[in-house]
């Protein structure tokens, strides 16, 4: 049977990472882009679907770029060229012409809305991710991140709240041999369009030809915008407290 090699950017994981561990014999690789992750998350589906709530969020320029700029510190001036967040949003506007048409009036014209769906996650957790002896084993993993990404990363966990998210915990939890981890220097969430995405095609590059990074299989590593990678100190450096 042919086998398929995932690539997925944050959310994508919840789908992609309970697929391959029900699905092992079709997956060859997963290579998991800022992904999301609750420790914590709900094993079981909630009891009626559809799950009452709106289908749709809508998110506006400014907020848009807000959320953007916090994860763009002063100490990395080159993590973001000027002028990206307009060429991003324009470029989602052009993809969405109906939410293009929405918002408040400016200039005679909308000023346009974001619009991206709710979802209700169940089946991606620690549990899950750690049993079956597929993840690492049957199916090699590379997870990569930003070391500013505090959407992927709950920076203030709640104890009690399911979806608190730790890409780190997602490496501990997986049980096999065949990870590896890479923290991004000077990036964010939003590292598809940041300075670091060049390492991010070429991280994926060697990975979905040889399943390797420089050779390695395993390890948890931190690579500079130079694109050069050094092992990670230990203890791992995490943006939040391990949550298992």
């Amino acid at each position: 049977m042919a086998k398929v090699s995932f690539v997925g950017w944050s959310a994508a994981s919840f789908v992609m990472g309970p697929y391959a561990i029900a699905h092992p014999d079709t997956v060859e690789s997963l290579f998991l882009l800022a992904p999301m992750f609750p420790p914590r998350g709900n094993a079981a589906p909630p009891p009626v679907l559809p799950a009452p709530g709106y289908p749709t969020f809508v998110l506006a320029k400014d907020d848009f770029a807000r959320g953007w700029d916090a994860q763009v510190p002063a100490s990395c001036p080159g993590q973001r060229e000027a002028g990206m967040v307009d060429v991003v949003w324009d470029a989602l506007m052009d993809n969405d012409p109906v939410g293009r048409g929405w918002g408040a009036v400016s200039a005679g014209r909308p000023a346009g809305l974001s619009r991206y769906r709710n979802a209700v996650w169940w089946g991606w957790n620690t549990p899950t991710a750690s049993g079956n002896d597929v993840l690492g084993t049957r199916v090699p993993v590379l997870i990569a991140y930003g070391e500013h990404d505090t959407t992927a990363n709950t920076p203030t966990p709640n104890p009690v709240a399911a979806l608190n998210f730790s890409v780190p915990a997602l490496h501990t939890a997986i049980s096999g041999p065949h990870k590896i981890m890479v923290r991004m220097t000077c990036a964010g969430h939003q590292i598809v369009w940041e300075g670091q995405h060049k390492n991010v095609h070429n991280l994926s590059k060697q990975w979905l030809k040889h399943a390797k990074v420089d050779g390695r299989t395993e390890g948890r590593f931190v690579m500079a915008e130079s694109g050069s990678l050094t092992p990670e100190p230990e203890p791992a450096r995490s943006l939040v407290p391990d949550l298992d």
